[in-house]
C-alpha cells in the first residue's frame, strides 16, 4: 500500500517470488460502513467482498462473501478491548457465528508498547520508532487436536511504502485459501484507515 492514496485505499497483491500482481484490494472513501473489495489482477474481476456490519462498532464484525454467488463465507469479529488495550484479536466466524479461529498479534510485550509507549510525552517520536519495527500475526483455525496456524502475517512500514507479507506455507489442513488472503485485506484496509 502506498502512503499517498488521497481517497480511499488502493492495495496490490503481489507474489512474493516474481513480485507479479495476482490483485488488487480496494475500499472506496466517504462509506458510512467499510466495504472491502478483492479484485483478481486485472482489477476488473471482483472476487471477494468484505462488508462491516455496523457504520461505529467497538467490535466490529465484517462478514465475508464470494462476489460471484454473493454467498456468506465467513465473518471476522474483532475483540474490541482486548485489541485496543493489549494486542490485536480477532475471532473467525462460521455462518453460524460459531468460533472456528482466530487472527492474532503474536507479540504481546511489542504489542504493549506500541499502545502504551504512544502516550507518554514524545509519544509521537516514540510511535514513529515502533512502526519501523514489524508486526507479526498468525491465522489459525480450530480442529479436534486443537488451533492449528494456517498462516503467518508480518506487517512493515517505512516512509513511503506499508507492506504485509502473507505465508501460507505453514499450512496443513488445506484450508480455504479465502479465509487467510480476507484477513490480510482486511488487516491492510484497517491499517490504512488508522493512518488517513
Amino acid at each position: 500500500r502506498k502512503f499517498f492514496k488521497l481517497l480511499g485505499a488502493e492495495i496490490s497483491l503481489t507474489a512474493t517470488e516474481s513480485q507479479a500482481l495476482i490483485g488488487v484490494i480496494k475500499m472506496k472513501a466517504w462509506k458510512l460502513r467499510e466495504d472491502i473489495r478483492l479484485y483478481a489482477a486485472d482489477g476488473t474481476q471482483e472476487v471477494v467482498r468484505i462488508a462491516a456490519r455496523q457504520i461505529i462498532d467497538f467490535g466490529a464484525t465484517y462478514d465475508v462473501f464470494d462476489s460471484t454467488s454473493n454467498q456468506q463465507l465467513f465473518s471476522f469479529k474483532r475483540k474490541g478491548l482486548r485489541s485496543t488495550f493489549v494486542r490485536d484479536y480477532w475471532k473467525i466466524l462460521d455462518t453460524s457465528g460459531n468460533e472456528i479461529g482466530s487472527i492474532q498479534e503474536t507479540s504481546s510485550v511489542l504489542a504493549l508498547a506500541r499502545r502504551w509507549l504512544e502516550i507518554v510525552p514524545f509519544g509521537d517520536l516514540v510511535g514513529l520508532i515502533f512502526s519501523f519495527i514489524a508486526q507479526t500475526y498468525t491465522i489459525s483455525l480450530s480442529s479436534a487436536d486443537g488451533q492449528n496456524v494456517i498462516g503467518t502475517i508480518v506487517h512493515q512500514k517505512n516512509p513511503v511504502i506499508v507492506k504485509m507479507h502473507l505465508d501460507t506455507s505453514v499450512d496443513t489442513t488445506s484450508a480455504d485459501p479465502r479465509i487467510a488472503i480476507s484477513a490480510v485485506s482486511l488487516l491492510s484496509v484497517v491499517d490504512a484507515s488508522k493512518n488517513s
